[in-house]
């Protein structure tokens, strides 16, 4: 492994440290921040307001992140091609110094919003990700296939690390000070910015870029060190290439899918710590363990689990894919189970003379009861993700993978505006009177998430299912097989080389 190589991961694995020691304190820091706004009032009434105002406000600060992602992310993607990793990753890590700073001086919900503002730039997995996805040694054929999904499985092996350490790290800081989290945050990503400086390299960018009347002589033409002609063409042609890989008919479904499970995945994610926080009654440090756990699960699967997995599905990433939907559904029931009945059971302890200790009892088996059930959601959703990002990046030359892979986690992005006002919402409607999921008590606005999210699942099982069946048909009619890139089905032609 080059040392190149290893400072990515370096690199990947401060930058997971640095954002996840924000995750476990988010919830807690807007609800402190909301109380101090508030009226110091103490009935049950305003506590409940105070509450559902705290979840909106979470929700739509999660949903104001994700739309600056959505800009960046497509604009990070065709710097990565452009300018290289090296100048890229220099740009993300000090944008995401600025960010924490800000929130390390944040008194006010504004100032929150406002510290979400440089994360323009802060895409540094997607940096890591399209270096990985392009290594020269992907080989050929379904061995291509399996060591780039091997690749994409290391890195995020390498941010599931950083995961697991910076939630549990992140709870301990928080329980004397919310803010500290934060100002540690800013030096990991200095290094990040140091790192990048000295020992990342400046790699010549591959562009093909023709006009609409296939015209070469409008691209620029420079002479790189090693004395290759490299064609650049201009910054909005490339964001137009990259944009219409969205009416490409083998891509175009594929990214849809990947917008659909991104409002499943945000809905239930943004409300996965308020009912821990506020429902459950989750400390911050049991906050950190509970998403530390999640993290080391995910990490220890992409390291040894997902070649395997690859392999016994045929090396078919939309098998593996489809099972991977499948067990999201069955684990989102189970997680549904289990949080009814600790909530259930904390409730009939409050009526209870022993009531402290009662909860804290219940408090500790919940912890370890959810986080079992959400470690199976984690692994599921690793696998589907894992999966169809294999797919997109095996149906395009390996010059075009940063753009493809900007343009997924813009997506992404984009699916995350519209996922936490939707679970938000659908979590403060509380307890109805009526419906399908009446009668599950102080669990209803879960439940009410949990079954949109299972509706959107089987809506990807079948969108999933007519993709994999119109690609093998398109096969079998043209006679195509996988070609030395790793791609699968038939092969993309050039029409998404020209700008329209």
């Amino acid at each position: 492994m080059s040392s190149e190589a290893i400072v990515t991961y370096l690199n990947i694995i401060l930058y997971a440290v640095s954002y996840q020691l924000q995750r476990p304190v988010e919830p807690f820091l807007v609800r402190s921040l909301i109380h101090d706004q508030s009226n110091p009032a103490t009935t049950t009434n305003s506590n409940n307001e105070e509450e559902s105002t705290a979840n909106q406000t979470y929700g739509r600060l999660t949903s104001f992140f994700s739309l600056i992602q959505t800009i960046g992310s497509p604009l990070v993607g065709t710097l990565l091609d452009r300018i290289g990793p090296r100048r890229t990753s220099i740009l993300c890590y000090g944008a995401s110094a600025c960010s924490y700073w800000i929130l390390a001086h944040a008194t006010t919900p504004t100032w929150l919003y406002c510290s979400k503002i440089p994360t323009l730039l802060q895409h540094a997995f997607l940096v890591g990700q399209a270096t990985v996805a392009s290594l020269p040694d992907d080989g050929e054929g379904d061995d291509g296939m399996k060591r780039r999904a091997a690749a994409l499985g290391r890195m995020t092996t390498a941010y599931t690390v950083g995961a697991t350490i910076g939630p549990a790290l992140g709870g301990y800081l928080a329980s004397t000070d919310l803010y500290a989290g934060a100002r540690l945050a800013v030096w990991g990503s200095l290094v990040s910015v140091v790192l990048s400086v000295v020992y990342l390299k400046d790699h010549s960018v591959k562009c093909k870029e023709e006009d609409s009347e296939g015209d070469s002589s409008s691209a620029k033409q420079q002479q790189s060190a090693t004395g290759t002609i490299i064609r650049h063409a201009s910054f909005l042609q490339s964001v137009r290439k990259t944009l219409s890989f969205l009416r490409h008919p083998t891509i175009g479904p594929l990214l849809f899918i990947k917008l659909l499970n991104g409002v499943s995945s945000s809905a239930f994610g943004t409300i996965l710590p308020l009912i821990l926080a506020n429902k459950l009654r989750f400390s911050t440090n049991h906050m950190g363990y509970f998403m530390s756990a999640s993290s080391l699960s995910v990490a220890a699967f992409a390291a040894v689990g997902i070649s395997p997995a690859m392999t016994y599905v045929g090396n078919r990433p939309d098998r593996l894919a489809f099972v991977g939907i499948g067990c999201r559904l069955a684990s989102m029931v189970m997680f549904g189970v289990v949080v009814s009945w600790v909530m259930s059971t904390l409730t009939s302890f409050e009526a209870g003379e022993e009531e402290e200790s009662a909860i804290t009892m219940m408090s500790t088996r919940g912890l370890v009861t959810t986080t079992l059930a959400s470690v199976a959601i984690s692994l599921s959703s690793h696998m589907h993700a894992t999966s169809l990002t294999t797919l997109t990046t095996g149906t395009v030359p390996p010059e075009e993978r940063g753009a493809i892979l900007g343009l997924e986690h813009g997506l992404f992005a984009m699916a995350r505006i519209v996922g936490p006002p939707l679970g938000t919402t659908l979590l403060s409607r509380g307890v109805s009177s009526s419906g399908v999921v009446s009668g599950l008590g102080a669990a209803d606005g879960l439940w009410r998430v949990i079954l949109v999210c299972i509706l959107m699942d089987f809506i990807l099982m079948a969108l999933l299912k007519v993709w994999s069946t119109r690609q093998a048909n398109n096969s079998d009619a043209c006679g195509s097989k996988a070609d030395g890139d790793g791609k699968i089905f038939s092969p993309l032609m050039d029409d998404h080389d020209h700008s329209d």
